[in-house]
């Protein structure tokens, strides 16, 4: 039997301040603007993963609302899952990996930021009833 294949899965979490959405500046790579989130490990759930990944890069816990948008990347071999969370406790701080942590608005993202995280924005902020599912 031939080996199974292998797929990256990332969950990515809104969280929303008024207008404003919480953004992450890595500290690695071109050191884009993004929102908090990472992979999701190994006997970890799509929840557990967001809330883990929001604690370690911001500080907060959080409460995960919904899910947002499923985007996926055949060219790298992964998915992004969008979710929106709210905040339930903690103190917003950076960690190692992430340099910033920064309200915006919707309609002023700061730079650098990658072109498939304006689109998720924007699905975003279309509040539709229901998870959109896309191709970047």
């Amino acid at each position: 039997m031939d080996e199974m294949p292998r797929l990256l899965v990332a969950v990515l979490v809104f969280i929303r301040q008024g207008d404003a959405i919480l953004l992450v500046k890595q500290n690695y790579g071109q050191q884009y603007w993004s929102l908090p989130g990472g992979v999701v490990e190994r006997g970890e759930s799509i929840d557990q993963a967001a809330v883990r990944e929001v604690k370690e890069e911001t500080g907060l816990d959080i409460q995960v609302k919904r899910v947002i948008g499923i985007y996926s990347k055949p060219d790298e071999g992964s998915i992004a899952i969008s979710m929106e969370a709210e905040v339930a406790g903690g103190q917003l701080r950076p960690d190692h990996e992430i340099g910033e942590c920064a309200y915006f608005q919707m309609d002023r993202l700061p730079a650098p930021i990658r072109e498939h995280l304006v689109q998720r924005v924007e699905d975003y902020r279309q509040d539709l009833p229901y998870a959109l599912l896309r191709s970047q």
